[in-house]
C-alpha cells in the first residue's frame, strides 16, 4: 500500500468554565464603550475560560493523550513535539517543555515551539510533514494551546472574544488514505507599515527600585516596572484588521485552489475564528463546500482554534479536500491544503 504522512490522531480539550455576554467583567465595557461591542468584534454567545488555579498546560496535556491513544502512539515512541503554549508564563522556555515532561516523552523527543501566531498549527503540521518524510523522525506530536482570556485588557473590545481550548495532532507514516495529508501551502506576509499594531506586550509603568538580588555582571540597569503582557490592537491594528484581514486569507485561498485545479464546493474550510464579522466575509467570497463555524460557544481560541476545530468537527467534513485557513498579526495569511483517500 502507498505510504503517506497522515494525521491519525486527533484531540481537543476546554475548560468547563463557561462565560456567557452578560458575565461581569465585561461590565465596564458595556458601561462604558457599548458601541465596541456590535461592531467588529461580534458572533459570541458563551467562551471557554481557564479559572484562576487551572492552566493552560493542564489543556494541552489532556489533547496530547487524546490524540495519541487514537493514534495507538506510545509516549517512548514520539519522535518530535511541535506547536506552542501561549501564553506561557516564561518568555523562554515554553511551556511546550512542560507538555514533554507531563506525558513522559523520551530524551530523544526533540521538544520545538512554533511562535507564529495563530497559524502555529499549520506551520507544525507542514514542518511535520517534512521531518518526517525526510527520515528523520518517524511520529510527530503536534499541541497547541491558548490561554488568552487570562491576557486581555477587559476595556478593550477585543476582550469579549477571548476564550481558551488546547487541540492536538499526531503526524506519521500510514497507509490508512482515510488520513489527511499535506498537499500545498499557500502564505501571504505584509509586514509594511502594519508590524506593531497587533501584539502581546507588556506596559512600562516606571522605575524599579533597586534590586537587592546579586544579579551576574552587575546590577541590572534600570530593569523598570511593567503590567503583565496583555492584548493590545491600536487603530492601524484595527484598519488592517478589516482590510487586510478580510482579503488576505480569501486572495491564499483562491491562489491555493487555483494552483491545484480546484472549486470552493470541493473543500471544507476550518479557519482562524475572530469574529463574525471577518468569518461572514470569508464565507461569502470563498463559498466552501462549508465552512466550520463554532464562533457562537468556543469563541476565539486564537492559535488553539484550528487543531480544536480539526479535532471536534471532524464528522462534519464530507469533502475529500479540507483548507486550514490562519492569520496573524505580522500581518500573514496562510492557507494549508490538505486531502484525504489520493
Amino acid at each position: 500500500m502507498k505510504i503517506r504522512c497522515g494525521i491519525t490522531g486527533r484531540g481537543y480539550a476546554l475548560p468547563q468554565t463557561k462565560r456567557s455576554n452578560d458575565d461581569p467583567v465585561f461590565s465596564w465595557l458595556r458601561s462604558n464603550d457599548p458601541s465596541s461591542l456590535n461592531h467588529y468584534f461580534t458572533g459570541y454567545m458563551t467562551r471557554h475560560v481557564l479559572g484562576p488555579d487551572e492552566n493552560v498546560v493542564d489543556l494541552m496535556v489532556s489533547a496530547s493523550e487524546d490524540a495519541m491513544q487514537m493514534a495507538c502512539l506510545r509516549s517512548r515512541d514520539v519522535d518530535l513535539l511541535l506547536g506552542f503554549a501561549s501564553v506561557s508564563r516564561y518568555i523562554m522556555p515554553n511551556e511546550l517543555a512542560e507538555v514533554h515532561q507531563r506525558l513522559g516523552l523520551g530524551q530523544h523527543c526533540w521538544v520545538v515551539p512554533i511562535n507564529s501566531e495563530y497559524s502555529n498549527f499549520n506551520a507544525s503540521v507542514v514542518f511535520a510533514d517534512a521531518v518526517v518524510h525526510s527520515g528523520r523522525a518517524r511520529n510527530a506530536l503536534i499541541v497547541c494551546g491558548g490561554n488568552w482570556s487570562q491576557y486581555v485588557n477587559y476595556h478593550t473590545s477585543a476582550s469579549v472574544s477571548a476564550g481558551d481550548g488546547a487541540g492536538a495532532a499526531v503526524m506519521q507514516p500510514t497507509s490508512d488514505a482515510s488520513t489527511f495529508r499535506v498537499v500545498d501551502i499557500e502564505t501571504i506576509t505584509n509586514t509594511r507599515n502594519t508590524w506593531g499594531h497587533m501584539m502581546m506586550a507588556a506596559d512600562y509603568i516606571g522605575t524599579a527600585p533597586t534590586l537587592s538580588l546579586p544579579v551576574q555582571g552587575g546590577a541590572l540597569n534600570d530593569p523598570g516596572v511593567f503590567t503583565q503582557p496583555y492584548f493590545h490592537l491600536d487603530s492601524d491594528g484595527i484598519k488592517e484588521f478589516t482590510s487586510f484581514g478580510v482579503c488576505a486569507p480569501i486572495d491564499a485561498t483562491r491562489q491555493l485552489l487555483l494552483r491545484n485545479v480546484l472549486h470552493s464546493e470541493e473543500v471544507t474550510i476550518i479557519c482562524h475564528q475572530t469574529s463574525r464579522y471577518l468569518m461572514d466575509r470569508w464565507s461569502q467570497e470563498l463559498a466552501p463546500h462549508k465552512l466550520v463555524d463554532t464562533l457562537s460557544t468556543f469563541a476565539n481560541m486564537t492559535l488553539a482554534t484550528i487543531p480544536v476545530n480539526l479535532a471536534f468537527a471532524y464528522d462534519q467534513i464530507e469533502t475529500d479536500y479540507l483548507v486550514l485557513l490562519g492569520i496573524g498579526p505580522e500581518l500573514h495569511s496562510n492557507a494549508l491544503l490538505m486531502r484525504r483517500y489520493g
